[in-house]
C-alpha cells in the first residue's frame, strides 16, 4: 500500500479531490486571490511529488457550485447556483487546455446532473417560480415533478429528455465494457426500508411495487433523446416485485454487482453482471452461517466482507467475494470503510463534542499487528490510500 498525503495542501472544505489516475491525482482548489473568487484545476504526480497547475479560472458568482466529472482524457466540470442555466466546462486532463465552455439553458431549477461522457451531460430540474404553470402542465400531463435534459457539447445544443424512467428520477451509471461505453440505469423504489413497509404491506399495494435495472449504449441513449423519440432502447437485466430488493452493490473493472433479497425467508446473494457480455451469475451469498447470531456485509470497489464479532470487542473481517482477508481487530480502532491488498485495514473513527468534529483514520496491518494513525479525511483507489 502506498499513502500521498495531500493534507497540506486540500485544506479548506471547497477543495475536491476529482480523480486518481496512474501516477496523478487531480484536485480542484478554491481561493480567493486579491479579493476575487479563483478556481484552480491541479495535478500532483505522486512519483516525482510535484504539484502543477493545470488551469485556473475567475469564478463570476461566489455561489456557484462546481460538479466534476473525470474521464480518460478529459475533465468536465458543471457550474451552477441553482438557477435555470449551467456552464459546462471541458478541458484536457494532461495539459489542462480549455476544449469547451458552454452555457445550457433549461427550464425550471437546478437540482442535480449526470455527465454520460466528456460531451453529454443530463441535466434535472424542477419547477421555478417563473416556470411554475409550465411545471404544473407538466406533471399534469406526464406525472413526474422534475424535468430532465440532454446537452450534447459538441453540438452545442440541449434537449428535453421523454424517457420516463429517467424523468422519474432513475439513477444513471456510465461505465466502459466490450468496447463500448455504456449505460447503467437503475429506478429502485424508496430506500430499503420503504420496499421492507411495501412488502409487509402488500395485502393493500399488491405485487406491483418493483426493483428494476436497465443496460443501454450511452450512444443509443443519446441517440433516442436528440431524435425525440419517447423511450431509449433498454434491455432490462434485474428486477425484483414486492417480495424482494435488487439494489446496486459496486462495480470493478470487469463486473458490476447487485445485492439482491428475498424478504420472505431473508435469503441475500451478491448477484454479478458481466460489464462486457451482460451474462449473470450468482456470485456470494450474504446469509449467516450456523453458528453466527449477527453479521453485517461491506461492499468496497467490487470486493465483499462478512463483519462479525468473535468475542466482545473485538471484529471479525472476512472476505466473501473477491478478496481472501480473514483478521481481527479491536472495534476501537473505528468503523471499517476499505481493506487493501487483502491486509491493510482502512478504519474511521469521528470524534465530535457541542462545538466541533473530529475525523481520524486508522491503517491496521493485519499481518503484523501494526497501526497507523491520520487526522483529516482520505480515499483508496486500488493500493494507494490518499489523505487530504
Amino acid at each position: 500500500m502506498k499513502i500521498v498525503d495531500l493534507r497540506s495542501t486540500l485544506v479548506t472544505c471547497n477543495d475536491k479531490l476529482i480523480d486518481i489516475s496512474g501516477e496523478n491525482i487531480y484536485y480542484a482548489e478554491e481561493k480567493n486571490v486579491e479579493g476575487h473568487q479563483n478556481l484552480f484545476l491541479l495535478a500532483y504526480n505522486r512519483e516525482t511529488r510535484r504539484e502543477r497547475v493545470l488551469a485556473d479560472y475567475r469564478v463570476t458568482k461566489p455561489d456557484y457550485v462546481m460538479h466534476y466529472f473525470p474521464f480518460d482524457s478529459h475533465i468536465l466540470i458543471v457550474m451552477e447556483d441553482g438557477g435555470s442555466e449551467a456552464w459546462l466546462l471541458k478541458l484536457d486532463k494532461h495539459t489542462g487546455r480549455e476544449e469547451q465552455l458552454v452555457q445550457a439553458r433549461f427550464a425550471g431549477n437546478f437540482i442535480d446532473c449526470c455527465a454520460l461522457d466528456a460531451d453529454h451531460v443530463v441535466l434535472y430540474s424542477q419547477a421555478s417560480r417563473r416556470d411554475a404553470s409550465l411545471f404544473r402542465e407538466y406533471r399534469r400531463h406526464t406525472g413526474f415533478s422534475q424535468a430532465a435534459y440532454l446537452y450534447d457539447l459538441q453540438k452545442d445544443c440541449c434537449w428535453s429528455v421523454q424517457d420516463p424512467r429517467i424523468c422519474a428520477g432513475a439513477r444513471i451509471l456510465p461505465f466502459f465494457g466490450g468496447g463500448e461505453h455504456k449505460l447503467l440505469v437503475m429506478q429502485p423504489y424508496g430506500t430499503e426500508e420503504e420496499k421492507r413497509k411495501a412488502y409487509r404491506d402488500r395485502r393493500w399495494v399488491g405485487d406491483h411495487i418493483e426493483d428494476r435495472i436497465w443496460l443501454c449504449t450511452a450512444e443509443d441513449f443519446t441517440d433516442a433523446v436528440e431524435n425525440e423519440r419517447p423511450a431509449a432502447p433498454m434491455v432490462r437485466i434485474l428486477q425484483a416485485g414486492t417480495s424482494g430488493m435488487v439494489r446496486f452493490a459496486g462495480e470493478d473493472a470487469d463486473s458490476l454487482y447487485f445485492r439482491a433479497l428475498f424478504f420472505p425467508t431473508d435469503d441475500q446473494h451478491i448477484l454479478s453482471v458481466s460489464k462486457h457480455t451482460g451474462a449473470k451469475q450468482d456470485a456470494a451469498q450474504l446469509n449467516l452461517a450456523p453458528e453466527e447470531r449477527d453479521a453485517r456485509f461491506l461492499s468496497d470497489s467490487g470486493r465483499f466482507y462478512k463483519l462479525t464479532v468473535p468475542e466482545e470487542g473485538q471484529i471479525r473481517v472476512q472476505g466473501i467475494l473477491n478478496s481472501t482477508i480473514d483478521a481481527v481487530y479491536n472495534e476501537k480502532l473505528g468503523e471499517l470503510v476499505s481493506c487493501v491488498d487483502d491486509r491493510f485495514l482502512v478504519l474511521r473513527n469521528q470524534m465530535s463534542d457541542d462545538t466541533d468534529s473530529l475525523l481520524f483514520y486508522t491503517v491496521y496491518d493485519a499481518k503484523d499487528g501494526k497501526i497507523k494513525e491520520f487526522e483529516g479525511n482520505c480515499t483508496v483507489c486500488g493500493s494507494i490510500l490518499v489523505l487530504f
